[in-house]
């Protein structure tokens, strides 16, 4: 700060009254009991299915053969290459084969939830070929690849690798949970990371 600077400062702060009293700042801690937090996650469960569809016509029908595959921004091309090839073991399946749209939307939501929880990062989902699905073939693949896009700790998918299902199943990439994430910044605060 020049001279000029600190004697403009001081002169707009000649008029300035120090505050007398308490010099400690009142906090107010709050708790959040078990059944608020059931709650809200419910909450939580209901406003991600109302936001994922069932309405055939929303949806863009896929072929029972099609490789689909799908990586949000973040997602290094390097680490989606060595996914798609199935480098990452899956830590978990959820098989969708038979069920109905509704209850294959709730299955995944749910599958998702528990698979963050236990802090699994790459998890199998199978939904089968559909080829003699009705209305359209590969119903289930159909409306998966819509679902995944809107479910925003899915990060990315592709199609299986042969020996785990090829174009019958999807590999998927999820995000850190929050404790995982937490973990990290501790690991690298305390320098862990430094190579």
């Amino acid at each position: 700060m020049t001279d000029d600077e600190s004697n403009l400062f001081r002169a707009s702060m000649s008029d300035v009254i120090p505050l007398h009293g308490e010099k400690s700042a009142c906090t107010v801690t709050t708790s959040v009991s078990s059944a608020q937090q059931y709650r809200f996650k419910q909450t939580q469960r209901r406003t991600l299915l109302a936001d994922l569809t069932v309405d055939i016509q929303q949806v863009e029908a896929i072929l029972p053969e099609a490789v689909i595959d799908y990586r949000c921004e973040g997602v290094q091309g390097s680490v989606f290459r060595l996914f798609k090839q199935g480098q990452y073991p899956m830590q978990a399946t959820l098989d969708l084969r038979g069920l109905t749209v509704q209850h294959a939307r709730e299955a995944l939501v749910d599958y998702i939830d528990i698979c963050i929880k236990q802090n699994f990062r790459n998890v199998l989902v199978i939904h089968g070929t559909g080829v003699h699905n009705k209305p359209i073939p590969a119903l289930i693949k159909s409306f998966l690849a819509h679902w995944l896009q809107h479910i925003e700790t899915v990060k990315a998918y592709h199609s299986a690798i042969k020996s785990l299902g090829g174009n019958g199943a999807l590999m998927l990439m999820l995000a850190k949970s929050e404790q995982a994430k937490a973990d990290t910044r501790e690991l690298t605060r305390k320098g862990a990371n430094i190579r």
